[in-house]
């Protein structure tokens, strides 16, 4: 239940499963010889009981540690995206949306509605929409006439 509330899927929890008996009958095994050469005046009942205990206990630590450190080695080699990109990307994304929701002919209300008050009142609207820390700015500039949107563009 805890796995599917982690976002393991039906198939995810299959494989694990598989790898969680494969890797605790290997562990069985193992301990099973280990114990027995070790052990020599313990009883068949005694190695078979502790082997057990050594693949219940083993086996998920063994498959949690491997995926962990699989996700580890994964995510520590992944490309990370300068700063400049994720400004460049952010605006991308946001120019895209601009240009989804505003319509020519809109009225300055739907306009003022959809961005907030503008830095100016007059026929052009200006909006500082730039990250605050980024290096490149993104002023769009919305021009008015008679009340009705007539264009918009990103200030270069």
């Amino acid at each position: 239940m805890i796995l599917f509330l982690m976002g393991v899927g039906f198939s995810e929890f299959w494989v694990i499963l598989l790898l969680l008996l494969a890797i605790g009958a290997l562990i069985y095994w193992l301990t099973r010889k280990l114990l027995r050469k070790a052990l020599k005046d313990a009883s068949d009942r005694k190695i078979k009981l502790l082997s057990w205990l050594a693949a219940f206990v083993l086996s998920p630590v063994i498959v949690i540690g491997s995926l962990a450190l699989i996700i580890y080695l994964s995510v520590e080699n992944a490309p990370i995206e300068s700063e400049e990109d994720m400004a460049r990307n952010h605006y991308e994304a946001m120019e895209n949306e601009i240009e989804e929701i505003m319509k020519i002919g809109m009225s300055k209300s739907e306009v003022v509605a959809l961005f907030g008050p503008a830095d100016t009142t007059q026929s052009v609207l200006i909006y500082d929409m730039s990250l605050p820390e980024a290096d490149e700015k993104y002023i769009l500039e919305l021009n008015f006439d008679k009340g009705k949107l007539n264009d918009f563009k990103r200030q270069q």
